[in-house]
């Protein structure tokens, strides 16, 4: 009796012993996955048990995790391709449309031409600068989505939002409109890409310009991080928030505007470049945007 007690201690502590090494080689496999999802590596999972049906189970993972790294290779090659192309197209398009704004500018000062033919020209130099709006939003998707990790310089935030308010002012005060500019403090130093940060605070700018009628308020807030707000009334209850950052995204009223949807999707994605994170809301009749660094 003690004998076959023994041995049933001993089968007991085997079994045991077995699972736990089970545990630890599923543990050691869930590991694996992570490991090869999160840095997108073409590694495949190894067992170390000797069990069929765990065998073909990790055949099967493995299969699916060589599907999926090679949809992933083809996206990015795919994506690179585009980009480029975009790059491209953006920059042979620029050249002849700055040679043709400089033909019309000396026409339109000429004194040989009538007064509404120079009328004519001015609304043709309008309808061209639209244009090169549209062509350097293409420019800079293009070169975001092509550019890495940013260089990084010491500038005053507070400055550089300044300057980009006071080059806008002439547009607000056109259509009687202003910003309201409220902070805690005059300076806030931050490592950061003045040319990034300055596109961040233009594009919500102008995205205000062009689709409020109303003043735009900026609440700049430093704590342990700097808070800034750009709020203004919403024209339309057809804005989608949870689209609003996404590349090519308009509604109708905007088409009148000539928007191409990337002004915000440029904004959000040197935003997180720069380490920073940025979220739209609505509250009532009013559009915010919220920047923290």
């Amino acid at each position: 009796m003690g004998t076959l007690i023994i041995i049933l201690i001993v089968i007991i502590f085997l079994l045991l012993s077995y699972f736990f090494y089970i545990k630890y080689n599923l543990k050691r496999i869930a590991k694996e996955i992570k490991y090869i999802r999160d840095s997108n590596s073409n590694l495949i999972i190894s067992s170390e048990l000797n069990l069929k049906e765990l065998n073909m189970l990790i055949k099967e993972i493995n299969i699916c995790l060589s599907e999926e790294h090679n949809m992933k290779s083809e996206f990015a090659r795919k994506k690179t391709n585009l980009n480029k192309m975009l790059l491209n197209i953006s920059h042979d398009l620029k050249t002849p449309l700055t040679s043709s704004l400089g033909y019309i500018d000396i026409l339109s000062r000429s004194k040989e031409i009538s007064a509404k033919a120079r009328e004519e020209l001015l609304i043709v130099m309008e309808r061209l600068h639209r244009l090169e709006e549209l062509i350097n939003s293409f420019f800079y998707f293009s070169k975001m989505t092509n550019s890495s990790e940013p260089d990084l310089t010491k500038e005053n935030l507070i400055s550089i939002l300044e300057s980009t308010i006071a080059h806008h002012y002439d547009d607000f005060i056109k259509e009687k409109r202003e910003v309201i500019f409220n902070k805690n403090t005059n300076k806030y130093m931050i490592n950061t890409n003045k040319e990034m940060l300055t596109c961040i605070f233009d594009n919500l700018i102008v995205n205000s310009l062009k689709h409020s009628t109303d003043n735009l308020t900026i609440d700049l807030n430093v704590t342990n991080r700097v808070t800034i707000t750009f709020s203004n009334s919403l024209l339309t209850s057809l804005l989608d928030i949870s689209r609003i950052f996404d590349e090519f995204y308009t509604i109708d009223i905007s088409r009148t505007k000539g928007n191409t949807g990337l002004g915000l999707a440029i904004a959000k994605q040197f935003t997180l470049m720069l380490k920073g994170e940025i979220t739209a809301s609505k509250e009532h009749d009013k559009f915010i945007i919220t920047l923290v660094f």
